[in-house]
């Protein structure tokens, strides 16, 4: 190993002193990070400075698509409630709350057709009980005289549990009295409309959330459905729409597509949109019974051909030709050899049966004479001896 000298001895003493003396001088760097004798020598060089990050782009959220009207495949616009005509039927409906959401829903179902229009002439704190509030004893003959309608759709009730002023005395729900006078009114109401010819369609509550309304509504629901047959009227229960398979309230059910929709509100009464929909569900098979053609949907125009219910042009079928002159013929022996191969009939061929043939065909001498004929050589029924 080679000696150092004296002077590198000093050189390497001055710069190890020289390097104390930079580090004391800068305390801030030192606690920072260490230097290395490079650095104090030569200076510090720093590393090229990196970019920062960019910064995460925001994706904006794509727009959810507007909603649209359903499209009218006859005419490719939305389509729009169509134009009532003047000779259209009415249907007239009266009730309370019930009937109000009831009407609602006919109106929607038969916003399309221009034969029908639904009269709503509802009460929501109406009900038989209170006659001070609106007696619809004595309002329904005029509204039927004035009116005229083809039918008349009613639904009350769901307000009738509680006392009903009879004789000048307050009676309970559902005693003797009450029952009977209860009784009465809905047998005169429903006998209103028989007497004008008038068809009544009764339309029953549903259950409600809380268990002591629905026993009670049970209860009304039986007087109603008596005496409104009894007086000639339908009575139409919503009931099985509106429960569970466990026959309970339910706040949700399939709605008239098929699909789960929320039928009730959430005060366990009032009905939503799809609920009411629901409820004019069943009462309108049996009112298109009574309007019968007036319920088609709009007429188009005489320039355009009648459109099917898919938006398509009706297929006529074209009419049958007349049958033409059946020719019969004598049917063809099927066992006979003899007409192997023949072109006529049996009837024609009868004549000359017992002409003999000019050269029996190979199936006459199999079939009439047990010949097999020369089989071809080669083949595998050739049993000739074959000599060279």
């Amino acid at each position: 190993m080679p000696r150092l000298t004296p002077v590198c001895l000093a050189a390497s003493f001055a710069l190890g002193f020289l390097a104390i003396l930079l580090v004391g001088s800068f305390p801030a760097v030192a606690q920072e990070r260490p230097r290395t004798l490079l650095e104090l020598l030569f200076g510090n060089r720093k590393a090229p400075e990196q970019p920062a990050p960019a910064a995460p782009v925001k994706r904006k959220p794509k727009p959810k698509p507007k909603s649209s009207s359903i499209i009218n495949i006859q005419t490719g616009k939305p389509d729009q409630p169509a134009q009532k005509l003047d000779t259209a039927r009415h249907v007239l409906v009266i009730g309370d709350f019930m009937a109000g959401s009831v009407g609602d829903g006919l109106v929607d179902t038969f916003a399309g057709e221009p034969g029908v229009v639904i009269d709503q002439k509802t009460d929501g704190a109406s009900g038989l009980v209170r006659s001070d509030h609106r007696d619809w004893v004595a309002a329904l003959p005029g509204l039927l005289d004035d009116m005229k309608p083809a039918a008349v759709v009613v639904a009350l009730g769901s307000n009738d549990r509680q006392k009903m002023a009879i004789d000048g005395s307050q009676e309970e729900f559902h005693t003797a009295k009450w029952t009977t006078e209860y009784e009465r009114r809905v047998t005169e109401l429903t006998s209103a409309a028989a007497k004008r010819q008038v068809p009544l369609f009764w339309v029953g509550a549903p259950p409600f959330q809380s268990p002591s309304l629905t026993a009670d509504i049970v209860t009304i629901n039986l007087m109603l459905r008596r005496q409104v047959e009894a007086a000639g009227g339908t009575f139409i229960d919503i009931w099985e729409g509106f429960i569970d398979a466990e026959g309970k309230f339910t706040a949700t059910g399939s709605g008239v597509d098929g699909q789960q929709a929320r039928l009730r509100g959430s005060d366990g009464v009032s009905l939503t949109k799809a609920g009411r929909a629901k409820a004019a569900f069943y009462v309108e098979k049996p009112l298109r019974r009574i309007l019968g053609d007036t319920t088609a949907p709009a007429p188009l125009s005489t320039a355009n051909p009648p459109m099917s219910d898919y938006g398509l042009p009706d297929l006529a079928m074209p009419s049958a030709p007349a049958p033409a002159a059946i020719t019969r013929t004598e049917p063809i022996s099927m066992t006979d050899p003899s007409l192997d191969g023949s072109n006529s009939l049996a009837a024609r061929a009868a004549a000359n049966a017992n002409a003999p043939l000019a050269a029996p065909s190979a199936r006459d001498r199999l079939v009439l004479q047990g010949e097999t004929g020369t089989p071809p050589e080669g083949r595998v029924d050739d049993y000739k001896i074959r000599t060279k």
